[in-house]
């Protein structure tokens, strides 16, 4: 806690300021009932158009350079490993890409931070689209302030380890807040300057700051580093750039996901089970509008399972289940659509279902856009299903029936 000659700074001006701002601490707007447009992307059009200055410290930043340069050494496809990330043999090269350096034997692309930002930030701005096995650049349009907000998000919610994946962003918000009214501030009387700013969120939110940054790091140590590699601050003089003040309260409120389907729109989704070699999977064509209830009876139906188990989703590190269970810490899954849950191609979300034996499946967004009204289809597949609850040591597995299960969703849908 901050105490004697410290204590002043809790007193400052912005602590007031911070104090009505943060203690509402709204989560983000959620998309409407059809997939349009949100209330986020109506304040953005409300909002005015950054400077020409503000716009090119966005595109020149640390973060947003090595991620195109990470996007542009992925090229027209690069294998990605089953976390999603690139090779263990692409990881050198990557780094020379974007110009940093090589981190010697490591055992993922994930364990190289600067590298894994970078990786993060490209697809959160639409510049990357991770597959189940190859990645692939993507066209964009040139919005560097769009591109480094939506990268920006990315990188803050990967960091977070709390459910709602906000804790990154309010410590980094509240460093903000620090630099700004007393720049310059050396340690430790930042970090002290920070926690008597964090120590007014509400307590929910108290709770979770510590879970900031997965490394290890300290949440004020986490801020800075990111703080700077995205330039919205100067690490040498710890002062808050033209940038940083303009993406201050852009904090409070997190971007829209770049690509938000509508209602009539169609998504293919490609669906695994871990840790399965041979691979077994199987494709569906399902609305946008498909809740993870029923996206639970479809897989279900697609692997043959049982559905005498208890089942979670988990998309954007929340869970989700079954109301009737109230199962702690999940949400309802009839209240979470596929357009909500899997905002553009690339993204995934996990499903387990059994939480004893554990069949773990992995649910990745191939594709989508408008088309025809449609019920859920079976488009494809590999492998056989395995036998649910192991009748003994090696139970012969059920046989890959293609236009049967197509029929097995038809007879659902017709059950309603």
């Amino acid at each position: 806690m901050i105490g004697g000659a410290h204590a002043s700074l809790r007193r400052v001006s912005v602590r007031s300021a911070y104090a009505q701002q943060r203690a509402t601490s709204a989560p983000l707007d959620p998309p409407d009932d059809h997939g349009g447009r949100t209330e986020v992307s109506a304040r953005e059009d409300a909002e005015p158009r950054p400077t020409s200055t503000v716009a090119d410290a966005a595109r020149d930043c640390a973060l947003l350079t090595r991620a195109r340069a990470v996007a542009a050494f992925v090229g027209p496809g690069r294998p990605v490993t089953a976390k999603a990330v690139l090779r263990r043999a692409d990881i050198p090269a990557a780094c020379a890409a974007a110009e940093l350096p090589d981190p010697g034997r490591v055992v993922s692309a994930a364990h190289v931070p600067a590298l894994h930002r970078a990786w993060t930030a490209a697809q959160g701005a639409g510049l990357l689209t991770v597959g189940v096995t190859r990645a692939c650049a993507a066209a964009t349009t040139d919005d560097p302030p769009g591109q480094w907000r939506h990268g920006l998000t990315a990188v803050l919610r990967a960091e977070s380890d709390d459910p709602e994946r906000r804790s990154a962003m309010l410590v980094c918000a509240a460093a903000l807040d620090v630099l700004t009214t007393s720049p310059g501030l050396p340690d430790p009387r930042f970090g002290d300057a920070v926690e008597g700013l964090l120590d007014l969120l509400p307590l929910r939110d108290q709770m979770t700051v510590g879970h900031a940054f997965r490394r290890g790091l300290l949440p004020e140590t986490g801020a800075l580093e990111v703080l700077a590699e995205c330039g919205a601050l100067d690490p040498l003089t710890r002062t808050v750039t033209p940038l940083g003040r303009w993406a201050r309260p852009e904090l409070d409120h997190q971007p829209a996901p770049r690509t938000t389907w509508t209602g009539d729109d169609v998504l293919e989704l490609r669906i695994d089970l871990d840790r399965f070699r041979p691979p077994v999977w199987r494709r569906v064509r399902l609305p946008a509008t498909t809740t993870l209830t029923k996206l639970h009876e479809i897989i279900q139906i697609l692997f043959e399972w049982d559905g005498d188990h208890l089942h979670v989703f988990t998309a954007d590190g929340r869970h989700y289940a079954d109301p009737f269970f109230d199962l702690e810490e999940c949400a309802a899954s009839d209240q979470l659509t596929l357009a909500d849950a899997l905002p553009r191609a690339g993204a995934r979300l996990s499903y387990r279902y059994d939480l004893g034996d554990c069949w773990d499946h992995t649910v990745l967004l191939e594709t989508g856009g408008p088309a025809a009204p449609t019920r859920p289809t079976c488009i494809g597949g590999r492998g056989d299903a395995p036998v649910e609850d192991r009748p003994d040591e090696h139970p012969p597995p059920r046989p890959l029936d293609l236009p049967a299960l197509d029929r097995a969703l038809a007879r659902r849908v017709s059950r309603g």
